[in-house]
């Protein structure tokens, strides 16, 4: 399959291998994948306390790969730490997979949680270690079990979608006791410190490079000269991660942490010389892009991750997305967010929408025209829902119910 960069200039920056040279660069390589569900590799205490929660991950492998030892792509999903699944990156997973690599769609604790400063921080804290045991995991694999996935443990990527994103940034460079945030310092020797409790002790966690699909981390200084490449994209605009540094709004609550975004990420990077490469997309969306340019936003993470595990230069600098006018993501607007009694549901395209809860089972369905309507949530009980446009064209939104 041959990937066009039809909206930016890249290639000069980040040249495409010779075909060659470095396999993983080649897409759909292998026609026939094979998939492990539900692979058990920790646990640890859930969002509400109670009993430890068992946290699995599927592995997806290329079919009738003979080579001996694979790189490992790690891939974590999204939905603000409060909701999402595995299943939600299956698809980049398979793309992965399909370019050669040992893809791995792991766990994070998730769950409803009323956010405020220290709740967040707590949050990101459980990404990011329920990362770092997947990883040690894969290295406890190849120890202790066989390696049944046959993987290079020198060569192991991690990224993620938004909160997933968070998690892998956080678990690749937040790497020393001091970078823990202070909100949290009295819990950090019950947390399990940096490495945290969720399983997979006595290996290590580090990985080869990081890449994040609209990302943040809690301090900039925490890179540092040495540290592995990171490759972000991110849109300008961005509400809901911060593109720049300034407070986190969680459902448009704000929590009282300030985080910097993928532009101030790079812009650390450049200063203390760490190999970077970071798309910035202009507009107001959430990862948006990969609504409207997914192939080419899916196409620069391949590129630096092929670089990254043939110990090639992986550096672009900032490119600079120019998205096409009629490229623009049709949007939806959840007012008040979160809600009470009721929100108020405003499109640019009118027709059936649903409200759905986290298991994807419709609970409501309501007309909306030109203007806005109601729908009510008085009767749910507090969490994360989901609204999404019925027809062939998909508008969706997170909706956040507070009693």
């Amino acid at each position: 399959m041959t990937r066009q960069i039809a909206l930016f200039s890249m290639l000069p920056a980040l040249a495409l291998h010779a075909q060659g040279d470095c396999p993983y660069a080649e897409y759909d390589r292998f026609d026939t994948l094979v998939e492990t569900h539900a692979v058990p590799f920790g646990a640890n205490t859930p969002v509400l306390g109670g009993p430890a929660q068992t946290l699995f991950m599927d592995v997806y492998e290329p079919g009738g790969d003979t080579t001996a030892h694979r790189p490992v792509v790690v891939i974590t999903y999204g939905g603000s730490f409060i909701a999402g699944s595995r299943a939600d990156v299956a698809p980049l997973c398979r793309t992965f997979a399909r370019l050669g690599y040992v893809a791995v769609a792991p766990d994070y604790r998730t769950g409803f949680f009323l956010p405020n400063e220290f709740t967040t921080s707590l949050a990101v804290m459980r990404g990011d270690h329920d990362m770092r045991a997947c990883v040690r995991y894969l290295r406890r694999s190849v120890a202790e079990m066989g390696d049944p996935y046959r993987i290079d443990t020198a060569r192991i990527v991690q990224g993620g979608i938004s909160a997933g994103a968070i998690s892998a940034i956080h678990a690749t460079y937040l790497d020393k006791s001091i970078e823990v945030p202070p909100i949290l310092y009295g819990d950090t020797a019950d947390l399990g410190g940096i490495e945290g409790n969720s399983g997979n002790p006595g290996y290590s966690s580090a990985v080869a490079a990081c890449f994040s699909f609209s990302g943040a981390i809690g301090d900039t200084s925490w890179i540092e000269t040495g540290d592995v490449p990171l490759c972000s994209l991110h849109e300008v605009g961005d509400e809901v991660v911060p593109y720049g540094t300034q407070e986190v709004n969680v459902f448009g609550i704000p929590t009282g942490l300030i985080a910097s975004g993928s532009h101030d990420i790079h812009l650390r990077m450049d200063h203390v010389g760490v190999q970077n490469c970071f798309l910035s997309y202009p507009g107001a969306d959430h990862v948006g892009y990969l609504n409207y340019d997914e192939e080419n936003a899916v196409d620069l993470v391949v590129q630096f991750c092929s670089r990254v595990v043939c110990g090639e230069p992986v550096g672009c600098g900032t490119l600079y997305a120019s998205v096409p006018d009629h490229a623009d993501p049709e949007r939806i607007e959840l007012a008040p967010n979160p809600a009470d009694i009721f929100t108020t549901i405003r499109s640019d395209r009118p027709g059936t929408f649903v409200l759905m809860d986290q298991q994807g089972r419709i609970l409501r369905e309501v007309e909306v025209g030109p203007g806005a309507d109601r729908i009510s949530t008085s009767d749910l009980a507090s969490g994360l829902y989901f609204v999404r446009s019925m027809g062939s064209s998909k508008v969706s939104g997170k909706l956040l119910v507070v009693h």
